[in-house]
C-alpha cells in the first residue's frame, strides 16, 4: 500500500460503507463471491486518500495479506493493462517471476487458484471500466477489493459490487482540513477568510492540500491574501476550464505561481516522465542539473504538496496535478524523454556490468565506462536497483519509442538483458523485447535486431517454446551473416543448437554448437569456445555418447580453469562427476560434487546450489541410499522453489516418485537432466 495520507479529515460514513461491506465476508461462507466495492466520485475529491485508509486501519483482517495496483486509468498516461497488474499481484503472491503466465486468461485463472481460501484485502485504484478490473477479483469469499473510480463502472454490478459515492467535503470538515495544515490558531483569528478558501478550492481535498501548505509555508501571509489571488485567478480562468475544475486549475496556478524559478521549471518538465515514480537522478537528467540541485527542487515541490514523497528520494505526482503541469507551456518539454531514457540507459549499464561483467554489448555505453570505479558493490544489489526501477524503464521504452527515438529505444531494451536473465519476468521480457527489435528494424539497425532477436529467443528457450525460439534465431542468423556480425552469427547458432536441443534433436543441436564453435574461435573468444565444447558435451551425453561427451566437457573444464571462470568450470564439474558415478567411481564423484557445491554458495545463484543437491541424490540413488535421496531433493526444492523453473517441476516428480507404491511407473526423466 502506498503511505497513509496527512491529515486524512472525516468521511464516516464513506468508512463505514466500507466496514459493511467487509463485514458481509465475515464467516467465509461458500457460496459468497468477494465483496466489491466501488468508490466513485469527481479527481481529487480523496478516493484514494480514503482507500488506503481504511486498508491500513483494517489491516489485521486480512491475514493474507494486502494489494494495491493504480491502474492508471485517467492519468495521461496509457492505463495499466490488467495482465500488468496481475502480474504484479502473483509475485508479490509468491510466484516466481518465470512462472507468471504470459497471457490474461491463464494469469487469470493462477491467481484465482493461489487465492482461493485466502482472507486477502486488494485495493484497485483509478480504474478505468469493469474489464480492466474484473480479472483482478480474486475467487475466495474472504476477500475484499476496494476500486476507486471516477467512473461508475456498472458492469461490476455482476461481481456484486456495492457503490459508494464521493462529495467534496462538507464547508466544516474542510475547514478542519484546512486547520490541520495552517494550525488551530490561525484558523480560529482567521475564520471567515479561512471559510471562504475552502469554499474556493471547491472542499476538494487535493487543493485544500495544496492551498494549505503554500500557506504553511507562509506563516506571516494572512489568509485573505490567497482568497484574493484565487478569486482574480477565478474569474480569469472560469471560461477556460472545464465545468468543475476552475477551482482546481485556480488552486494549481496560484501555488505554481509562489514556486522559486528553478522548482518550477523542475515542475514543468518532471511531468513529461513517463513513469509513475520520480527519483533524484531522473529530476536531475530531466533539467540538467546537479543531483543536489533536483533534490532540492523536490522537496520544495513536495513541500508545496504538488508531489508526493513515497520513498526515500522518491516523488510521484497525483494525476490532476500532472495533468496541471504537463499544460504548463515550456519549448523543453520535448527533450526530457529522451534525456531520461539516456540516463536509465547509462545507470543500467553501469549496473549490467557489476551483474556480467564480461558480456558484449552492441551499444557503445559501456566504452564510457571502462576503468571507472563500480556503481554497485555487488551484483545483487544492482539487479535488485535494475528490478525496482522495471516498470519505469518499460514506460520510459514505451514512450522512447512512441516518439520515434529508435536508437535509444533499442539500446534501452539490449540493457535489460541481465535483469531478465537473473529475474526472467518473462511478460515484459517479450513485450520491450518486440518494441525493441521494430526500433533497430526501424532504423535499419542490423547488428543491433540480431542481437535483439536472440535475446527474445533466450526468453522462448526458457519457456520451452523452442519453436518460437528457432524462428528468432533463423532471422537473427540472417541479419548478422548479411551485416557481416560474426559474434551476433554465433550467438544465434549456439541458441539455435539449444532449441534444437530442447526439441530432441541432438545430432543437429551438436551441428549448430560445432559451427557456433568455430566462429568463436575464429574471433578469439575463449570463454565462448569453452562453452560451445561444453554445450555439445551435453548434448552428446543426451544422446547417448558418453565417451565423445566426456572428451569436450574436459576441455570445456580445462579452458575454464585457464580463464578462471570458476562457476562455469563448476557447472562441468557436476556433469563429469555424474558421469563418473555411473560409471562406479563414487567417491571421487562426490569429492567433486563437493568442491562444486562450495563455489556455487559463493555464486550466491539458488539454481546452481539445487542442481548440485541433484546430482548428490543421483549419486546416493547409485548406492542405495534412499534415505539420502530424499534429503537432498528436499534440499533441492527449498532452493530453487522460490526461483522456480522446470528444475522445480522435475525435482517435485522425483519426490513423488520415491513415494510411490512400487508397481506405479516412475517417471522416464532423470531429476538431473538440465535444460539446455
Amino acid at each position: 500500500m502506498p503511505p497513509v495520507p496527512a491529515h486524512f479529515t472525516s468521511r464516516v460514513a464513506e468508512l463505514e460503507a466500507l466496514d459493511s461491506a467487509a463485514a458481509c465476508q465475515e464467516g467465509d461462507p461458500l457460496d459468497r463471491s468477494p465483496a466489491v466495492t466501488v468508490v466513485v466520485g469527481p479527481g481529487g475529491v480523496g478516493k484514494t486518500a480514503l482507500a488506503i485508509t481504511w486498508a491500513v486501519r483494517n489491516a489485521g483482517r486480512f491475514p493474507a495479506g494486502q494489494l494495491y495496483a493504480d491502474l492508471r486509468g485517467f492519468s495521461p498516461e496509457t492505463a495499466l493493462p490488467p495482465e500488468d497488474a496481475l502480474g504484479a499481484f502473483l509475485r508479490a503472491l509468491g510466484v516466481p517471476p518465470e512462472r507468471v503466465p504470459i497471457g490474461l486468461a491463464e494469469q487469470t485463472a493462477l491467481f484465482r487458484t493461489i487465492t482461493a481460501g485466502l482472507r486477502l484485502l486488494l485495493v484497485v485504484d483509478n480504474a478505468i471500466s469493469a474489464a480492466q478490473v474484473r480479472p483482478l477479483i480474486p475467487a475466495s469469499s474472504g476477500c475484499v477489493v476496494v476500486v476507486t473510480s471516477r467512473l461508475r463502472l456498472d458492469g461490476l454490478h455482476a461481481e456484486g459490487a456495492r457503490f459508494v459515492d464521493m462529495a467534496p467535503l462538507p464547508q466544516e470538515h474542510a475547514v478542519e482540513l484546512l486547520e490541520r495544515s495552517v494550525g488551530k490558531s490561525r484558523v480560529a483569528a482567521e475564520l471567515s477568510d479561512v471559510t471562504a478558501l475552502a469554499t474556493l478550492c471547491g472542499r476538494l481535498p487535493i487543493a485544500l492540500r495544496v492551498a494549505g501548505a503554500r500557506l504553511a509555508s507562509r506563516p506571516k501571509w494572512p489568509v485573505a491574501r490567497m482568497v484574493a489571488e484565487l478569486r482574480d485567478e477565478r474569474v480569469r480562468l472560469a471560461k477556460l476550464s472545464p465545468v468543475g475544475e476552475a477551482s482546481l486549475t485556480a488552486t494549481f496556478d496560484s501555488s505554481y505561481a509562489a514556486l522559486p524559478p528553478h522548482a518550477a521549471r523542475l515542475y514543468r518538465l518532471i511531468s513529461e516522465h513517463p513513469g509513475q515514480a520520480v527519483e533524484v537522478g531522473v529530476a536531475a537528467a530531466a533539467v540538467r542539473v546537479p543531483e543536489d540541485e533536483a533534490a532540492d527542487g523536490l522537496q520544495v515541490l513536495a513541500d508545496a504538496s504538488l508531489l508526493e514523497e513515497v520513498g526515500e528520494g522518491s516523488y510521484r505526482f497525483h494525476d490532476l496535478v500532472r495533468l496541471h503541469a504537463k499544460s504548463l507551456p515550456d519549448d523543453e518539454r520535448f527533450d526530457v524523454v529522451p534525456r531520461i531514457a539516456d540516463w536509465y540507459l547509462h545507470r543500467m549499464t553501469r549496473a549490467n556490468m557489476v551483474v556480467i561483467p564480461m558480456r558484449w554489448r552492441v551499444s557503445t555505453v559501456r566504452a564510457r565506462y571502462e576503468g571507472s570505479p563500480p556503481l554497485f558493490d555487488t551484483g545483487a544489489e544492482a539487479l535488485r536497483w535494475l528490478d525496482e526501477r522495471l516498470p519505469d524503464i518499460v514506460e520510459v521504452l514505451e514512450e522512447t519509442f512512441a516518439l520515434g527515438n529508435d536508437e535509444l529505444t533499442w539500446q534501452l531494451c539490449e540493457a535489460l538483458w541481465e535483469l531478465f536473465m537473473y529475474r526472467k519476468h518473462y511478460q515484459r521480457w517479450i513485450r520491450t523485447h518486440e518494441i525493441g527489435i521494430a526500433a533497430a528494424h526501424r532504423c535499419s539497425h542490423a547488428v543491433a535486431e540480431a542481437r535483439l532477436r536472440c535475446q527474445l529467443a533466450r526468453a522462448y528457450l526458457d519457456l520451452e517454446r523452442f519453436e518460437a525460439a528457432e524462428h528468432e534465431c533463423s532471422k537473427a542468423a540472417e541479419l548478422a551473416r548479411g551485416a557481416g556480425s560474426r559474434h551476433n552469427e554465433s550467438v544465434a547458432l549456439d541458441q539455435l543448437g539449444m532449441a534444437a536441443q530442447g526439441l530432441g534433436d541432438f545430432e543437429r543441436a551438436v551441428e549448430f554448437f560445432s559451427e557456433s564453435l568455430v566462429i568463436e574461435g575464429e574471433l578469439g573468444i575463449d570463454r565462448g569456445v569453452a562453452l560451445r565444447h561444453r554445450r555439445i558435451g551435453e548434448a552428446l551425453l543426451q544422446a547417448g555418447r558418453t565417451a565423445d561427451a566426456v572428451r569436450h566437457l574436459s576441455l570445456a573444464q580445462e579452458m575454464f580453469l585457464e580463464i578462471g571462470d570458476g562457476k562455469a568450470e563448476a557447472r562441468v564439474c557436476v556433469a563429469l562427476a555424474l558421469i563418473g558415478a555411473r560409471a562406479g567411481e563414487i567417491t571421487a564423484a562426490k569429492r567433486e560434487l563437493e568442491r562444486a557445491a562450495a563455489v556455487f554458495a559463493e555464486s550466491g545463484s539458488p539454481v546452481y546450489q539445487a542442481e548440485v543437491q541433484v546430482a548428490f541424490a543421483e549419486v546416493a540413488e547409485l548406492e542405495g541410499d534412499f534415505d539420502a535421496v530424499r534429503v537432498r531433493l528436499t534440499r533441492a526444492l527449498e532452493l530453487c522453489g522460490p526461483v522456480g523453473g522446470p528444475l522445480v517441476d522435475r525435482v517435485q516428480a522425483r519426490l513423488e516418485a520415491l513415494s510411490a507404491p512400487p508397481d506405479r511407473p516412475q517417471p522416464p526423466e532423470s531429476a538431473t537432466a538440465q535444460r539446455p
